[in-house]
């Protein structure tokens, strides 16, 4: 197995049930680990079903210099100048370079709405909900619905009767992709985490050897981004349980004992002792 040292590991991360809780949505049981990569120097890279609006927030609040991932794959945001060689395909916005690899998230619900009316499958998704709607499914706080609803490239959505995996056989068929996150199913075009996990580890790797990659996520919506990284772990859930699809997909997969953020920090906290870093 690889020796892993401090200056050649990036850490990407899922965020709902990992590094925030489920249901409060606060990081503070996580924050010791996420203090210690800043300490050891170790790149933390959100990647996430989240909006820009939401993740941006977050990302400052905690203090974080890296990369990060919006809506599950739809857009990379590196900050400017972060690397030092020129980034093809990404474009300025604010003080980003930003890399768009989703489905316009129109196209996205009007698929949806007229592949589930051919489906008779009854949907209620992001784009038919109000913001009262939002925070009584999720717990969000009105501000915190209002960010999510600002989508661009996926489109969460909710069965409400008639034949689900109809409707997925049929929306997969026109080349979109149906992914399952902890409380939502998730529409989304080309994209997925995983493909905007592996040009971000070769920006990262550019230069000199690439980095040992740790990703870390709790359901199947995170599928993909742990089939990419060199030593993926899941996160246990709420219930007790770690989810069924990734242990499947990913035998051996590494499983906190823990759960959601304590889960996370338990991960972290493992990997930083295995590289020689005390946490301060």
């Amino acid at each position: 197995m690889r020796t892993l040292s401090p200056a050649a590991l990036i850490v990407i991360t899922d965020l709902d049930g990992t590094l925030l809780d489920e249901k409060s949505y606060s990081y503070q049981a996580s924050l010791p680990a996420i203090q210690g990569l800043k300490s050891a120097g170790i790149p933390l890279v959100l990647c996430s079903s989240k909006t820009y609006s939401e993740i941006l927030p977050l990302w400052k609040e905690l203090a974080l210099k890296d990369s990060f991932v919006v809506e599950n794959g739809g857009a990379i945001y590196c900050p400017e100048e972060y690397f030092s060689a020129p980034l093809p395909g990404f474009k300025s916005q604010d003080s980003f370079q930003v890399l768009e690899l989703g489905t316009d998230v129109l196209t996205l619900r009007r698929v949806l709405a007229e592949t589930a009316a051919r489906c008779r499958a009854k949907v209620r998704s992001f784009g038919t909900m109000k913001v009262d709607e939002i925070r009584a499914l999720t717990g969000l706080t009105q501000d915190q619905a209002g960010l999510a609803l600002k989508r661009r490239y996926d489109e969460p959505f909710l069965i409400e009767g008639g034949d689900g995996e109809r409707l997925f056989r049929a929306l997969t068929g026109q080349g979109f992709t149906v992914t399952r996150g902890d409380r939502f199913f998730h529409l989304i075009g080309g994209h997925e985490k995983g493909r905007a996990v592996r040009i971000l580890l070769d920006l990262y790797g550019r230069g000199d050897a690439a980095p040992m990659s740790i990703g870390l996520g709790n359901s199947a919506n995170d599928l993909s981004l742990l089939r990419e990284v060199d030593r993926p772990i899941l996160i246990r859930r709420a219930n007790g349980s770690w989810d069924a699809e990734v242990t499947a997909s990913i035998p051996g997969v590494r499983r906190t004992e823990a759960i959601g953020p304590h889960g996370w920090r338990e991960a972290i906290e493992e990997m930083l002792t295995e590289v020689g870093w005390r946490l301060r």
